[in-house]
């Protein structure tokens, strides 16, 4: 089995992701703003025929003569099915959305170049995605049936499924397995740190919505953060390496520091070593001639100056 890095919960991680959005914020606003029109695209599509069924029963059905009995108008009974499907298909756009915002959370990550359509390029994940959404709704429904705690731990164990899809490309069940396998060993941390990061994501939409184009895409690149710091990615870039460096701290400067100037001296002048001295003028006691200086010859006979 695949070795984890030892799991460690970063709070970090959510002011990594805010940093991270700012970079490229234009192009997840857009993203978020796209993925918001083709969900109401599909509630129209769905409610439209209901609310029309709905109004048409309500309109032909017979107001009560004198003296009988009103009785209510008759619900289609078969209109109950509709909502599973409906449930289903919110779900399956969703698994298809949010594979390609978690691809572009890692690609981001890379220091690759995102774009708008980088929102539909889920479709290699999105019945991977799929499976997995159905399994952990249900186990989550059935834990918060269970006092709301378990739901929660629920939360928590599978916080790392879909990031393990999209970068490892694992299976439904075998991601699930992964991610239990990662935040067991930490387990209230990651529980209470996808609490937070779910409700910091979904903290925009109670300012009528326009809120969420700056949280939401916090939920995916929080999720692509603890992905690469608790299984590993390669390529991925560290917040230390494209952070500036820290200004000089002029604070630890003192004036003390600054060399001080020698004072001048003049050059002291040393004389020269001594010449030899020349000796007296010698005369040959051979021929009488004058030398200038003492030598062991004479200039004008040859004879030698001194006797053996």
């Amino acid at each position: 089995m695949q070795q984890f890095n030892a799991p460690s919960v970063r709070w970090e991680w959510i002011s990594e992701a805010w940093n991270q959005f700012t970079k490229q914020w234009s192009v997840w606003v857009l993203m978020i703003l796209v993925m918001y029109l083709v969900l109401f695209a599909v509630y129209l599509v769905i409610y439209l025929p209901l609310f029309g069924l709905m109004m048409s029963m309500s309109m032909t059905s017979s107001f009560p003569q004198d003296g009988e009995i009103p009785t209510a108008p008759v619900f289609p009974v078969g209109l109950f099915l509709l909502f599973p499907l409906i449930f289903l298909a919110i779900t399956c756009v969703t698994s298809w959305l949010f594979g390609g915002l978690y691809n572009t959370a890692f690609k981001q990550l890379r220091g690759e170049r995102i774009a708008v359509g980088d929102l539909f390029t889920g479709g290699k994940y999105f019945m991977r995605i799929l499976v997995a959404q159905l399994l952990i709704g249900i186990a989550a429904s059935i834990g918060f049936f269970l006092f709301i705690i378990p739901g929660l731990i629920v939360f928590g164990l599978t916080f790392l499924t879909i990031p393990i899809i999209v970068e490892s490309g694992k299976g439904a069940i075998d991601a699930i397995k992964a991610s239990i396998e990662i935040t067991k060993r930490d387990l209230i941390m990651f529980t209470l740190f996808a609490i937070a990061l779910g409700f910091i994501a979904s903290a925009g939409s109670f300012l009528c919505g326009v809120g969420a184009l700056a949280t939401f895409p916090l939920l995916f690149l929080g999720h692509a953060l603890a992905y690469r710091d608790c299984v590993g990615m390669a390529g991925a870039q560290r917040q230390e390496q494209y952070m500036p460096p820290p200004p000089p701290d002029y604070r630890s400067y003192t004036p003390s520091q600054e060399p001080q100037a020698q004072p001048w001296s003049a050059p002291t002048y040393t004389s020269p070593p001594p010449q030899p001295a020349w000796s007296e003028s010698t005369t040959c006691p051979h021929c009488g001639a004058t030398l200038a200086r003492a030598t062991n010859f004479c200039n004008q006979c040859g004879r030698p100056l001194r006797s053996a």
